[in-house]
């Protein structure tokens, strides 16, 4: 499956407007034949408009959770190659957001892979359109915030850290979970580590944002990675230039370049706010792994009375916390990265 997931859907669409620019109605071609789901990328002619479609066996669907999203239009069409079957039709609306709207897609096809109910794949790509709304008003927003900037400096960080370490690229890209909604920033069955950055004159305090982030309740070990950072104005050591050395590193394999383009969007990060970043770098004061166990200072869920939740709060590290320090070593072993 993953050689045919190198194939480009950008250049599919690009091979549609050479090839089939007289043709009119709606072109397609199978994604991959890996995908149980009949998964299409598609374009209708002669607009050139870009899609994807799904084969499906009812032309009675809700499509309401999915029209919630001024840039998309979704929309059931007769299947002519089938003639029992119609086609869910996902387009974009604005053309502008091409690039971004092929990564989602490459990633929708991966979400869906192994779906053999339809039922299923209806409720996976509304639940899945959730997540594209929100990307889709960052991308036309001016761009990540100061501290998210720097909460995925931290991220990318750690990633290039288990790239060059470990060698084991793939593994470690699999494990960065933190852009799709994990709880945690990397996990792996039942270990995780959980990514915390500060600036210089506050490096001392961490900012947890939920009773779960350093619950151990269900895990096996849990790791705290603190990344202190000092902001400074210009080019040496930029959000950018981190995602330039992690591209770098990977080199000419296309796989796992999208895996790692799709991850970034999930982020918020896109290319065409890449100028706001280029004037911030940041110099690394220090780094430390801890190990969340025995009496380090946190808040677990058995904790709380019942009826509260969403607790933020903060945790001091000083003489106590360093008792919990643990070293690198450590990590990529707990994640069979060795």
């Amino acid at each position: 499956m993953q050689k045919n997931m190198n194939m480009k859907i950008e250049n599919i669409w690009h091979d549609f407007e050479e090839k089939d620019a007289l043709k009119t109605g709606v072109v397609l071609k199978r994604y991959s034949p890996n995908i149980i789901p009949d998964c299409f990328v598609a374009m209708r002619m002669p607009e050139k408009v870009k899609s994807i479609a799904f084969r499906i066996s009812t032309d009675k669907v809700d499509l309401s959770a999915l029209n919630d999203l001024l840039d998309i239009t979704t929309e059931i069409i007769p299947d002519e190659t089938e003639n029992s079957k119609s086609l869910l039709l996902i387009s974009l609306s604005d053309n502008s957001l091409s690039s971004i709207f092929a990564v989602l897609c490459e990633d929708l096809f991966n979400c869906v892979s192994l779906i053999t109910m339809e039922n299923k794949l209806i409720l996976a790509l509304q639940n899945r359109f959730l997540k594209w709304k929100e990307l889709f008003m960052l991308a036309k927003s001016s761009g990540l915030s100061p501290e998210k900037q720097i909460g995925l400096f931290g991220e990318l960080y750690l990633l290039k850290k288990l790239f060059e370490q470990t060698g084991q690229i793939e593994k470690s890209l699999n494990i960065w979970v933190g852009p799709d909604t994990g709880i945690r920033d990397f996990e792996k069955n039942n270990s995780a580590i959980e990514v915390k950055t500060t600036q210089t004159h506050n490096h001392q305090k961490i900012r947890i944002s939920s009773e779960r982030q350093l619950d151990t309740t269900l895990l096996d070990k849990l790791f705290l990675f603190h990344l202190s950072l000092e902001k400074r104005n210009g080019r040496e050591y930029s959000l950018n230039s981190i995602i330039d050395e992690l591209y770098s590193i990977i080199g000419d394999n296309k796989l796992l370049s999208n895996m790692l383009s799709r991850k970034l969007i999930s982020a918020g990060y896109f290319k065409h706010h890449e100028a706001q970043y280029q004037e911030i770098s940041y110099l690394v004061r220090g780094e430390d792994f801890y190990l969340i166990s025995g009496n380090f200072p946190r808040i677990e869920e058995k904790d709380l009375m019942k009826g509260i939740g969403d607790v933020k709060y903060s945790i001091v590290l000083t003489s106590e916390t360093e008792k919990h320090k643990s070293d690198f070593q450590s990590v990529i072993k707990m994640f069979g990265l060795l």
